[in-house]
């Protein structure tokens, strides 16, 4: 698949690709919790420097367990996905792509489910499409919060149907941090942290907000587990290794602070947000 840097640019198109996808989901538009790199905007809407943007789109799915899992009915994803004419990715079944004004944009589909930890779930009556499973997403599914995303002009004159805005479900602050925090562990991708100290920094309240959002997050009892992964992943920020990777990003952003206030904010944030979230 073609790819692109993350920019301000992909990310307006990501976000056009979701809400092409609510569209064509219509009563469905709820069924998921979108909860990848369009959240940063929100999360932290008073950040001095935008977010530096994505090119993807993940959709968390909650799926019932194994033994009830087939009362449920996803075959709308298949005629939505041959509708909107998405090609299949690398990850067969669950990453899918299209064109928008001319570049590639990716939506994936996620679960996380305790059965066929890392394998891809097949998502009853649907036949093309189906769930990459992983561990720390749930996170995500605790009291989503409901966000009217704008439906853009051109979509709208070509269907005259379509409403000025859709409502989708997205990850709280806390979802999003417990949840980015398991794909730091699990991928360790430089990515990931610079998401995870953008919004630690810079959501309302700070890095104390912050952890106290990510404390409180309620979890399944044997998914606790994920409180000590998240303070794990975050600890490891606070290494020079971690530090410099999310400063160079910082700086790639558009960040007009010195690479050593830089580095002093991020290891401060992310002390601030252990020692609050240890408390």
């Amino acid at each position: 698949m073609a790819s692109e840097p993350r920019s301000r640019n992909a990310r307006n198109r990501a976000q056009d690709a979701l809400v092409r996808f609510a569209l064509l989901a219509g009563d469905h538009a709820e069924d998921f919790v979108v909860i990848g790199g369009l959240n940063p905007d929100f999360l932290a809407p008073n950040a001095p420097t935008p977010h530096m943007g994505t090119t993807d789109v993940d959709l968390l799915f909650e799926l019932g367990f194994v033994y009830d899992r087939d009362e449920q009915d996803f075959g709308w994803l298949d005629e939505l996905i041959a509708e909107a004419k998405f090609s299949e990715g690398e990850g067969a079944g669950w990453q899918w792509q299209a064109v928008l004004e001319g570049s590639w944009v990716r939506i994936d589909l996620l679960c996380d489910v305790d059965d066929s930890p890392g394998q891809t779930i097949a998502l009853p009556g649907a036949t093309r499409v189906a769930a990459q499973n992983l561990k720390g997403p749930i996170a995500a599914l605790d009291q989503p919060v409901r966000r009217s995303i704008a439906v853009p002009e051109s979509m709208r004159e070509t269907d005259v149907a379509a409403p000025e805005f859709v409502t989708m479900r997205f990850a709280t602050l806390g979802g999003y941090i417990v949840a980015k925090a398991s794909a730091l562990s699990s991928r360790s991708l430089s990515k990931d942290a610079y998401d995870l100290v953008f919004v630690l920094l810079f959501s309302p309240g700070g890095p104390r907000a912050a952890a106290e959002a990510a404390r409180q997050l309620t979890l399944p009892k044997h998914r606790r587990q994920h409180h000590e992964a998240t303070r794990a992943a975050i600890a490891q920020l606070d290494s020079r290794v971690w530090v410099e990777r999310v400063v160079d990003q910082m700086l790639d952003a558009g960040d007009d602070s010195t690479p050593e206030q830089l580095r002093e904010d991020v290891q401060s944030g992310v002390r601030t947000f252990l020692q609050a979230f240890d408390q």
